[in-house]
């Protein structure tokens, strides 16, 4: 949402379920991100904001916001035998991975790093809508997409969709040759199942820059590009954040 410019405005607190920003002022508008996860329930939620003025005087009020339910597609999928159901001696492994790529999730950056509006990473694959799709792979093991899918030719260069810093650049079990990319304030970017990764941990990028090429590594049926978004602690569907006219 974007706040009216109001000079007399120093900050202003905004609470969204688990979610906080902090939004110092100089006058001029500014952008708040906030995020609501797939998995939110369908109910009446509300917004809190807390102004506090430079004479120092503070007032909060709160702003309705309503989630509607949203019926999401199903699909069976067949996959080899491991990446189902993955075998015990890659139990440790996997545990492993997913407390990295949480711990990766839950530094908040300071600053805004991006640069505009996001862009889809791969502008010339064919994309696919399926975020939040019920999946059901060898009919036996479920699971939730929290990402879209772009499918394009193997070695398809594929580009940040904004600027940030790359905060992941490895091998995981399922996602194959991964790439996340920190936004600044919260938002991140994720990739995966790469053929080749082109960036380094702690590498900048600009936006549209090539961070990788387009591979089936991991839990993947042919090649393309998982392309899933986080703001804050909330996934959201990375093709609503690209039509997002951001300044």
């Amino acid at each position: 949402m974007k706040p009216l410019a109001d000079p007399s405005i120093r900050r202003i607190d905004l609470r969204f379920r688990t979610q906080k920003r902090r939004v110092e002022f100089d006058g001029k508008r500014r952008t708040i991100l906030l995020g609501i996860d797939l998995s939110a329930r369908a109910q009446a939620y509300f917004l809190e904001f807390t102004v506090e003025r430079r004479d120092g005087s503070r007032e909060s009020f709160f702003r309705k916001l309503s989630v509607s339910s949203k019926e999401f597609p199903s699909t069976r999928l067949t996959v080899a035998p491991g990446m189902a159901k993955a075998p015990p001696e890659e139990a440790e492994r996997i545990e492993r991975e997913a407390a990295l790529v949480a711990s990766v999730l839950s530094v908040v950056s300071p600053e805004w790093l991006g640069t505009g509006s996001f862009a889809t990473p791969l502008p010339e694959g064919e994309p696919f809508p399926n975020f939040g799709q019920r999946r059901l792979y060898n009919n036996a093991v479920a699971s939730i997409h929290s990402g879209v899918d772009i499918s394009a030719p193997a070695g398809t260069p594929a580009r940040a969709a904004n600027s940030g810093r790359v905060v992941l650049a490895a091998n995981l079990y399922y996602s194959g040759n991964t790439v996340i990319i920190d936004h600044g304030l919260g938002v991140f970017t994720y990739y995966g199942h790469f053929s080749k990764i082109l960036v380094k941990r702690g590498q900048p990028v600009k936006k549209g820059e090539v961070i990788a090429k387009v591979g089936s590594t991991g839990r993947s049926t042919g090649p393309h590009l998982h392309w899933s978004v986080r703001v804050l602690d909330s996934r959201v569907d990375p093709f609503s954040l690209a039509a997002l006219p951001l300044e």
